[in-house]
């Protein structure tokens, strides 16, 4: 059976092993993210050496 600990025992276990951490985000705290499609970026023509090729 697995044992449930209190946010405070939790707090205690998180800096026992990792240090200093910044305060965990709540839910509440989190933010939606809303996809936007990539703009049309120009094409870029590859690079024309010429009839002679690299000097």
């Amino acid at each position: 059976m697995s044992e449930r600990f209190t946010d405070e025992e939790l707090d205690f276990l998180r800096f026992a092993r990792f240090g200093e951490l910044p305060p965990r985000v709540r839910p509440d705290d989190l933010v939606e993210v809303v996809e936007t499609e990539q703009p049309d970026l120009p094409v870029r023509q590859p690079f024309d050496l010429g009839p002679g090729g690299p000097a």
